[in-house]
């Protein structure tokens, strides 16, 4: 008996009507899954439609490492954003592009904050994320014992910066002025290179380039931002009219960061990992650099911002009358303005 005649049986028979009912029960069950599958995908589409597009500008620094991981373990899409992380090294390209609507949020120096909000753009910061606990600082020659021995020396450092802010800072605790040293205009890299190869007295930079000024046989680290809390410290701002319409969304969004931070503090190596990878470091560059960094919490977010004049506020108008007095500033900013929303969003 061959195979075809084998189906003439009635034992074949049968089986080849349990096969088409099983078929006609299989055929239901595919449409009924394809529907659910339609119905799944327009939930997930509309869902997609219905959140928050939110873009963010950072530069390559290991204190905006959160925001990688409240993007990887999906704290903001639980949040109901989808926010798109982008570098952009420089700050003043990155709020051009902001105050020109490419993009809605940007991280920087709250002392930048300040210089861009004197100078017209009217933003306000809604989070603080980290300050520089280590990670800036000031490299002199070993024969300068102490910053008030850096009258009449030569020191590299970028004009109108956050460099400059911090020195002037340091040589004002020490009873000179900018007047009393010899400036050198150089971005802050550049001055630790050039400390490195002997052209300046002392530079002001960050890691690596204070370490790499200590290593050598004629360099030191004079003083750093372990000795300077709350002077520099890395903050999110928004423009205004942005924040403001969407104060529900940059509520979640801050939200969604502390998520970020808590996952941080009980999953280091992976948070780590996400970080390095995101930077495109190494995780050793980068465990090498975060004693240097302290991140804030969103406890720290409250106590910064709390009270009309809280450190925040005190740090926004510090660094603008520090601008303005050496004329880069057009006017100084209100302080309370800028730092207002997140006080509220700290809560």
């Amino acid at each position: 008996m061959t195979r075809s005649d084998l189906c003439e049986t009635k034992y074949c028979r049968q089986k080849t009507v349990v096969k088409k009912q099983r078929w006609g029960t299989s055929m239901k069950l595919l449409k009924g899954l394809a529907l659910a599958g339609v119905i799944a995908m327009s939930a997930s589409w509309n869902a997609a439609d219905a959140a928050e597009k939110i873009s963010v500008a950072h530069s390559t620094w290991i204190g905006y490492g959160a925001l990688y991981i409240a993007k990887e373990k999906g704290f903001f899409e639980k949040a109901g954003l989808d926010v798109n992380l982008q570098i952009i090294e420089a700050s003043s390209d990155a709020i051009a592009a902001m105050q020109g609507g490419q993009i809605n949020i940007v991280a920087s120096t709250m002392d930048n904050f300040a210089l861009f909000s004197g100078n017209g753009a009217d933003l306000k910061v809604l989070t603080a994320l980290d300050e520089s606990a280590g990670g800036d600082g000031i490299v002199a020659k070993k024969e300068i014992a102490t910053v008030a021995d850096l009258k009449g020396k030569s020191v590299g450092v970028q004009e109108g910066s956050v460099s400059q802010f911090l020195l002037a800072q340091a040589l004002n605790k020490a009873g000179l002025t900018l007047e009393d040293v010899q400036i050198i205009d150089m971005k802050s890299g550049d001055a630790g290179a050039a400390f490195v190869a002997g052209s300046v007295d002392a530079a002001v930079t960050w890691q690596p380039w204070l370490s790499k000024a200590a290593a050598t046989k004629f360099g030191k680290i004079l003083a750093d931002t372990s000795s300077m809390p709350g002077l520099i410290v890395d903050a999110l701002a928004a423009k205004s009219d942005y924040a403001n319409e969407h104060k529900t969304e940059m509520k979640a969004f801050v939200g969604a960061y502390f998520e970020g931070i808590a996952f941080m503090g009980k999953n280091p190596a992976e948070a780590n990992e996400i970080i390095a990878r995101n930077l495109k470091m190494s995780t050793e560059t980068l465990e090498g650099t975060l004693k240097d960094v302290r991140f804030f919490t969103k406890q720290d977010n409250a106590a910064f911002f709390s009270g009309d004049r809280s450190p925040a506020f005190a740090l926004v108008s510090q660094a603008g009358e520090f601008y303005h007095k050496i004329g880069v500033l057009r006017s100084t900013p209100d302080a309370a303005k800028v730092v207002g929303m997140a006080g509220e969003l700290a809560k």
